[in-house]
């Protein structure tokens, strides 16, 4: 295993670096610009600006004026400064203000560059460094839309990003092992639950058959009974192989589904006196046909049977917006606490209770898992005057998982 430095070490050495990167930095301009300036002599002011005039107009002095140079006082020396390099004229300033600032616009010169240049340094340091936090967070990102099959595999030395990216890894592992586990139990009790329901429909078929009649309201019930564990138990093998089956990925228009199963149930809805009404605009998304069919089923029967007699149910199908498109079913009822509304997502969940109400309270989770699958969300909420609505939302540009 190499050794790498903690991530919070190589920062701080990152850092410190490079303030002293960008000190040795100004020190050498600054030191190699007044190196290639030319040399400095003192003058006085008004000699100065003679000078600056000649200097000027003459490349070469003559004999008579450098020996005059040469022969100043340190008093007129102290009141100017001539900057000359052969026979080039240099810089010329009057004082050693002048100096000073000639000084601080160099500095600042180049701190401003390196201020710019060390900001891209920092900026690319920084994304290189926090990277595989960028990873983590894509990874967490799949895993809350079902992709626990997905892995960092982050390489390089241990160190406090490699760790965390292990350990989500380890964490995902454990998470699809989990999930599997609990399809495979449901699949396999659900599957082992089918073959003795069966047996005992025919056996109280029989029953029945040839049952007196003060014998037969008993086994009506206990039929009634078996009949609703029937369902339940392939609506649980229904939710199973939702989770785990591949999808297809066609156009399908949610309209023409919502029109085709209004005309479904209608029997049921008027059995029920429920009114049905619709609001069908084109809606066309990329998804399974079958499990979308059923999405759309599940909403319907779900609002007509949990609704209030009589009553009245809208599907409706619509292009919102950002480019997103909705499915929503509507029903009156009784007025439901909205604290309890994410709990009608779990199994087995009723508005009312268990007791004494149609249905297996596993029809919106159907749904939840089918909207999962194809990038959707489903939303409830507290109709105001009374009842439910639930919406389907898929988002611009949805694609199956």
């Amino acid at each position: 295993m190499r050794f790498r430095l903690t991530v919070r070490a190589r920062l701080a050495f990152t850092y410190g670096a490079l303030v002293t990167l960008a000190g040795a930095v100004m020190i050498a301009v600054v030191y190699l610009l007044v190196g290639v300036m030319s040399s400095f002599a003192f003058a006085s002011p008004s000699v100065a600006a003679t000078e600056a005039e000649g200097y000027a107009t003459s490349a070469m002095p003559t004999e008579s004026e450098a020996a005059a140079r040469e022969a100043r006082t340190p008093a007129e020396l102290d009141a100017g400064i001539i900057a000359t390099r052969g026979a080039t004229a240099g810089i010329v300033v009057a004082s050693r203000d002048d100096i000073q600032q000639l000084i601080l616009v160099i500095a600042a010169v180049v701190l401003a560059a390196l201020a710019a240049g060390g900001g891209w340094l920092g900026w690319w340091l920084a994304g290189r460094m926090l990277r595989p936090l960028q990873m983590v967070n894509d990874a967490a990102h799949r895993a809350a839309a079902g992709e626990l099959d997905h892995r960092i595999e982050l390489d390089g030395p241990r160190d406090e990003l490699k760790d965390l990216a292990d350990t989500f890894d380890h964490m995902l592992v454990e998470l699809e092992r989990s999930f599997q586990a609990q399809r495979r139990f449901a699949a396999n009790a659900s599957h082992e639950l089918r073959t003795p329901l069966a047996t005992t429909r025919a056996v109280l078929d029989v029953a029945l058959s040839a049952a007196p009649a003060e014998s037969r309201a008993t086994l009506l019930r206990l039929r009634e009974t078996n009949e609703r564990s029937i369902r339940t138990v392939e609506a649980l093998l229904d939710l199973a192989e939702i989770e785990g089956a591949a999808l297809a990925s066609v156009p399908v228009e949610l309209d023409v589904i919502g029109a085709e199963v209004l005309r479904d149930i209608a029997d049921e809805a008027d059995s029920a006196e429920v009114v049905v009404e619709r609001r069908l605009e084109p809606a066309r998304v990329e998804g399974d046909p079958v499990l979308l069919r059923q999405l759309i089923v599940n909403l319907v029967q779900n609002a007509i049977r949990h609704g209030s007699r009589p009553g009245f149910m809208r599907l409706s199908t619509l292009q919102e917006s950002d480019g997103g498109l909705a499915v929503r079913v509507e029903n009156g009822g009784d007025q439901i606490d909205p604290e309890l509304l994410e709990a009608l997502r779990e199994p087995f969940t009723r508005g009312a209770g268990r007791a004494g109400v149609a249905g297996r309270g596993l029809g919106l989770s159907i749904v939840g898992g089918i909207a999962d699958r194809h990038g959707a969300a489903l939303r409830l909420e507290a109709r105001p005057g009374g009842g439910l609505i639930a919406t389907v939302r898929f988002p611009p540009g949805n694609r199956t998982a």
